[in-house]
This record gives structure tokens, C-alpha cells and sequence, in this order.
């Protein structure tokens, strides 16, 4: 039983160390909240070096730039750009530091990572059935191609972080301040309709430069990547809408969210058309004048 709550209890420590730098934030000036992140850095340089510091640099930007958003009553995505674009940052800080002041062989570690990954699914076949060596190649070719999209997943870690701790913080705010801070219903949630062009520059990008090799391969690649993601999500939100409008039973979403969750790869590309279609076609704006 202990051991279950290790890590529980770390991931909820994890979420909640960004809230006193969003709380700081919120409530004073940003140059004031500037000293207060650097006081924290000296502080956790002193202590536990190798750990509290990019702890700290991480939790403080994200925290911070969520807490700046709500301070200046940014629209709630808009703060979540903010704070996404903070984590992200910091995420990068993070790596380099960890490169190049503490030699750390980030590189080398995510190669060790799918070399496990990689003897376990060979291992997993093994007694389940026969493997081709083809198949295998495959997977291990894939596998490879992920370590080309660190840069999208740093921006989609960063989002993830970024919700939960603005999440986090609207809950907290108005528990102290009595106000009515939220996220509006993410039927709502849509892009900009430029993030097709986005989508497709980086899909021809691919085409012409289709090699790891090429210089333009990692910003095609990852431009896809997350536009793409980001269409998925767009899609997940029509879906929202959909059943808003048509007034179908609210469990039908929540049935894509957890299927999404357990078989992401499988939805994603479904979600993805679903999103291109709904902005490039207008959707919504045609559903809401029929009604």
C-alpha cells in the first residue's frame, strides 16, 4: 500500500509546486514576482542542487506565466498559451542545464529508453507468437523517428502541465478571492482556421524532405506533429459540440475521451480529419444557423 502512494503522492506534489509562484503572480507586481523567482533559484541552488534547481526553474516559469495571464484577465486560453509557453521554456532550460552543468547525456538516455522499449516488445512477442525480422525493423525505425519530435512533445508536455496547473490555480484564486475563474466548456475550444495551412505545409515539407538526414526533415516533422495534434483536439472539441447541439446523451464524449486516453494512436487520426473538417468547412457556424 505504501508504495502505491510514493508515486501518487509525488505526482500531486509535482502539480501542486507551481501554485505559489501563479498565486505570487496574480497577486503583485511582475517585477516584484521576478525577485521572488530569483530569491527561489538562489535558495534552491544551495539545497539539493541537482534536484531543486530545475525543479524550481521549470514550476516558476509555468507558474508564473499562467499567474501573469490572470493578473492582466487574459481569455482562459489565452493564459494557457502563456503558461504553455512557459513550461516550455523552462522544459529547454531544463535540458541544457542538465546537459551541460550536470552531464547529463539526455541523448544517450532517451537511446537507452527505446532499446528497453525495444527488448521488452521483442521479448512480449516472443511468447506470444513469432516476430518477423521485418516487423521488428519497422518497430525499431519508428521508435527511432520519436527522438526527431522531442521539440513538438516539449510543447505538449508543456500544455499538459500548463492546464492542470491553470486548472489548479482558478480553483485556489477563488476560493481566496470569491471570484468565478474557469475554463469555458471545451465545446468551445477552437483554433485558428490558419492551422490547417500550418498542417499541410509541414505534410509537403515531409514529402519533398522525406529523409531523417535533411536539415528541413526536424521542422517538418514536428510541425506536422503538433499541428496535428493540435486538429485532433479541435476535432475532440467538435465532438463536444455536437452533442451539445443535438442534445445526445453527455456519456457519448466521454466514451471518446476515455478511448482516446487508453488508445490514443488509434483516435488520432479519425479526431485529426474530424478537426480539418469542422474549421475548414465552418461547421459549427452551419450547425448553429440550422438550429
Amino acid at each position: 500500500m505504501g508504495s502505491f502512494f510514493v508515486p501518487v503522492l509525488s505526482i500531486f506534489i509535482l502539480f501542486t509546486l507551481p501554485i505559489p509562484f501563479l498565486i505570487y503572480t496574480y497577486k503583485h507586481e511582475l517585477s516584484h514576482s521576478v525577485i521572488m523567482f530569483v530569491i527561489t533559484m538562489t535558495i534552491s541552488s544551495i539545497f539539493l542542487l541537482y534536484i531543486s534547481l530545475p525543479l524550481t526553474l521549470l514550476m516558476g516559469l509555468g507558474g508564473s506565466a499562467i499567474g501573469y495571464g490572470l493578473k492582466q484577465k487574459r481569455k482562459s486560453y489565452e493564459t494557457l498559451a502563456l503558461g504553455t509557453l512557459g513550461y516550455s521554456v523552462g522544459i529547454v532550460l531544463v535540458y541544457v542545464l542538465s546537459q551541460f552543468f550536470f552531464q547529463v547525456n539526455w541523448s544517450q538516455e532517451i537511446q537507452n529508453a527505446i532499446d528497453e522499449s525495444l527488448q521488452t516488445f521483442t521479448s512480449f512477442y516472443d511468447q506470444v507468437g513469432e516476430l518477423s525480422e521485418e516487423d521488428l525493423e519497422l518497430y525499431r525505425e519508428q521508435m527511432y523517428l520519436m527522438i526527431y519530435k522531442i521539440p513538438s512533445m516539449i510543447v505538449i508536455a508543456g500544455l499538459a502541465f500548463a492546464w492542470i496547473t491553470q486548472w489548479l490555480g482558478h480553483k485556489i484564486i477563488n476560493k481566496m478571492e470569491g471570484d468565478k475563474l474557469k475554463f469555458p466548456p471545451f465545446r468551445e475550444f477552437s483554433l485558428p482556421v490558419s492551422l490547417i495551412w500550418y498542417y499541410f505545409a509541414g505534410v509537403i515539407l515531409l514529402l519533398i524532405f522525406p529523409s531523417p538526414e535533411d536539415s528541413m526533415f526536424l521542422v517538418a516533422d514536428n510541425l506536422t506533429t503538433l499541428a496535428g495534434v493540435l486538429l485532433a483536439l479541435q476535432g475532440l472539441s467538435f465532438i463536444f459540440f455536437l452533442v451539445h447541439v443535438k442534445k445526445w446523451p453527455k456519456v457519448v464524449p466521454m466514451i471518446v475521451v476515455i478511448l482516446f486516453i487508453i488508445q490514443p494512436i488509434l483516435l488520432l487520426y479519425p479526431l485529426r480529419i474530424l478537426g480539418i473538417i469542422d474549421l475548414g468547412l465552418q461547421l459549427r457556424g452551419r450547425l448553429t444557423k440550422k438550429k
